[in-house]
């Protein structure tokens, strides 16, 4: 086999499955969301409604999730829509100054890991764009590029 060839075997191995579609949870996802923001207080998941949103589970020690948070931050700043940050391990203090370091500018929220579950969450970052009803339209395993989540926006209006 050729050297590129290997290499692009590697490559797509690594990082090939990595951003894969899967099949998003059936029901209000949203509605889910009852959890507590990084200040402490409960989030009211009815906030969301009307437009779409980017919900990511992440954790801060996690390099593909420190990557897309900024990218969902801008996609949906241009694109008028919700963006949720869900810290599902680590430290919550960690987490917040993580955020900070990323710029975030959307909702931060603690899983204490039932939502997590409830979603069968098993690898960061996980993606959800829901659509305005609090529905999800699509859900991602691994770090999207900028592209994928402006067309999956586009799919949940």
């Amino acid at each position: 086999m050729p050297r590129l060839a290997v290499i692009a075997v590697i490559l797509g191995a690594l990082f090939g499955g990595c951003t894969k579609g899967t099949t998003p949870p059936s029901g209000n996802v949203a509605a889910k969301l009852v959890l507590p923001t990084a200040d402490g207080a409960t989030f009211d998941p009815a906030t969301l409604s009307g437009k779409p949103t980017i919900g990511v589970f992440w954790r801060p020690g996690c390099p593909h999730c420190r990557d897309e948070l900024p990218l969902v931050r801008k996609a949906c700043k241009e694109k008028g829509c919700n963006a949720v940050a869900v810290q599902v391990a680590e430290d919550p203090e960690f987490g917040q100054r993580t955020l900070v370091k990323v710029a975030w500018e959307g909702i931060s929220l603690v899983d204490d890991g039932s939502v997590r579950k409830g979603l069968g969450v098993d690898k960061v970052p996980w993606t959800l764009v829901l659509r305005p009803d609090g529905t999800a339209a699509k859900a991602y395993v691994g770090a999207q590029s900028y592209d994928t989540l402006v067309g999956a926006i586009a799919a949940a209006r």
